[in-house]
């Protein structure tokens, strides 16, 4: 059988370079070779040809002509002979979207490297992984969802194949030294790979990842029908945080603190975030990687392909991540709700909430949340936090209603797995089950620009919801001691010893003022202000009084009055009023 042929070398560790040999009998006498401009999960366009920095292309006869067309795309003028394109690549990129080498690790998305071929992209592609020549990479191993030859052996360098191209770069590589551990959900193997010399409990990993995993099937009823294997592919550094979803693997990034130390018992902050994220992609495995969009079920990765239905995709999945948790008993009630608050203070401390709908931030994810600058906190939503807040509004108007979210989505997903979900899919489900109202209430709560009514609903989940001003720049809700810290409306980092404001708040009281961003702040009625020093001189003034403050705007010295006033800005605090209701929503999935 026909197929596609690529030569994956890492040619120089410290240069971070790797040559790929791509390999292919014409079909035509012109063909054009494309690299996607972004990879499916993250909306943005990442124009990963920029990363090649030499491209050629011969047959036995020679050289062949190559013109480029444009960012990403190559004319190739073909015989009718086996064909040689052969082009280096640079890898630096610390991200689970493209691709990175160093004397670790390296991290392998094919989207990012691996050239399609017009015409051929449907047939069989086959990808052979050279283990580097150097002496770092002695003990490095190979990890990946791809299909393994028989010539290779389990973890081994060798040849590797999927099925056709979206499969391919639907298949990251993961290359290094790392531990792993095996386990079995419904007769299928799932691994969890880790890399680096990590001092971790993976045991303790392992049977936690797996109680998780657990709860995320009996949401669907079973595991997709067509899933064979599964990885989690865990990047450890020291300092990161992410994920990419794909068919049946996930690409994580994470600090190496984030693990669960051995002998740790407890469910530390930093343990719970990394088992959410693990719990957020696999529920992906049948959220997006296979129930998608209907605009989706054909990628095309040249340019943007707008969706308004990221809030469904990962608003959803962001709700149930968490909760997998608790239903697993990973974690009790109470740091459920604790989690919670967050998420909601997430959405309601930020002026955006009652000014972009959850569908206009979907629509323009490209542009706007991907690209988030100086004003995103007063006009950028975000469709993974609000999604998950509309989940949970769902969620808790089904179960007055003796139903439940979970319900729905598995209504979703056997209703349009095939056909992929049209803008209106969770109205249609919503109206065929009967709940004609909480439809029409539902797409208010998706097109217009207003805050959820989450007061309202929780009860029915045992829980109450109560806003209060916020107090600091880091305050995502809870019960405070008896202090009440005025906020004035910033965020703000040290630039070269001052105080620099990077984010304004609309209403607040440095916006009344007239404060922008960029803005550095010197003193404050008198005195001198500093990272430390600033919250201690807000907490010691006057409300209501207008205070003198001096600051840098770009080179000039400039002067205004600052009037601290309760701030605008809410957060959440959460508190078990029922906790049989409350304990019922969470328990697992029967």
């Amino acid at each position: 059988m026909k197929s596609v042929m690529y030569q994956l070398d890492i040619t120089d560790v410290s240069a971070h370079l790797i040559s790929v040999t791509l390999s292919f009998t014409p079909q035509s006498s012109v063909h054009e070779l494309i690299l996607p401009a972004w990879i499916p999960g993250s909306y943005m366009i990442r124009d990963f040809a920029r990363n090649i920095v030499a491209i050629s292309a011969s047959d036995k006869s020679g050289a062949l002509a190559l013109q480029q067309l444009d960012k990403q795309r190559w004319q190739l003028q073909c015989n009718n002979t086996p064909v040689i394109v052969s082009y280096q690549l640079y890898a630096y990129d610390l991200s689970v979207r493209a691709a990175y080498i160093d004397d670790e690790v390296a991290v392998l998305n094919p989207a990012s490297l691996c050239l399609s071929v017009s015409g051929l992209e449907t047939l069989p592609h086959q990808v052979n992984v050279s283990k580097p020549q150097s002496r770092v990479t002695e003990c490095w191993r190979v990890a990946t969802g791809l299909t393994r030859s028989q010539c290779t052996d389990f973890l081994g360098f060798g040849q590797y194949s999927a099925a056709n191209y979206q499969m391919l770069i639907d298949s990251p590589i993961l290359l290094g030294k790392f531990t792993f551990n095996e386990f079995i959900i419904d007769g299928i193997s799932h691994y969890l790979v880790v890399t680096g010399d990590n001092l971790t409990d993976l045991s303790r990993f392992t049977h936690d990842l797996t109680r998780i995993c657990q709860q995320q099937v009996k949401v669907f009823g079973s595991l997709p029908a067509d899933l064979t294997s599964y990885w989690f592919l865990l990047w450890v550094t020291e300092d990161g945080y992410g994920g990419l979803e794909h068919l049946n693997s996930t690409l994580l990034l994470c600090s190496r603190f984030d693990l669960p130390a051995p002998e740790q018992t407890q469910v530390d902050e930093n343990y719970q975030n990394l088992l959410a994220l693990c719990s957020h992609e696999y529920f992906h495995t049948w959220w997006v990687k296979r129930l998608k969009p209907a605009v989706f079920q054909q990628y095309q990765l040249t340019a943007e392909q707008y969706t308004n239905q990221l809030w469904l995709y990962e608003g959803f999945t962001s709700y149930y991540d968490d909760l997998a948790l608790a239903r697993a008993g990973l974690i009790d009630s109470k740091t459920y709700i604790k989690t919670l608050e967050k998420t909601i203070s997430r959405v309601t401390r930020n002026p955006s909430d009652d000014r972009q709908s959850l569908v206009d931030s979907s629509f323009t994810a490209w542009t706007k949340f991907y690209k988030q600058d100086e004003n995103a906190v007063n006009s950028v939503v975000s469709y993974y936090a609000k999604g998950a807040l509309l989940a949970l509004c769902l969620d808790a108007s089904l179960r007055r209603q003796n139903s439940n979210l979970d319900e729905i989505v598995r209504q979703l997903w056997q209703r349009y797995m095939l056909s992929g979900t049209p803008d209106n899919a969770l109205q249609e489900v919503l109206t065929a089950l009967g709940f004609t109202e909480l439809a029409t209430q539902s797409d208010k709560w998706l097109t217009q620009t207003a805050a959820l009514p989450l007061a309202e609903l929780l009860p029915a989940l045992g829980i109450t919801l109560t806003l209060r001003p916020m107090q600091h720049a880091d305050d995502f809700g809870g019960e405070t001691g008896a202090e009440n810290l005025p906020f004035i409306g910033v965020q703000t980092k040290q630039v070269n010893g001052l105080l620099q404001l990077t984010q304004v708040y609309h209403g607040g009281s440095a916006h009344q003022s007239g404060l922008m961003a960029g803005d550095q702040l010197l003193a404050l009625d008198g005195r001198k202000i500093t990272a430390s020093s600033f919250p201690q001189l807000l907490k010691r003034a006057i409300k209501d009084k207008a205070l003198l403050l001096h600051y840098y705007r770009k080179d000039r010295l400039l002067q205004s009055q600052l009037t601290l006033t309760t701030a605008s800005q809410q957060v959440a605090i959460l508190t078990i009023a029922e906790q049989p209701k409350c304990d019922y929503w969470l328990q697992s999935v029967q």
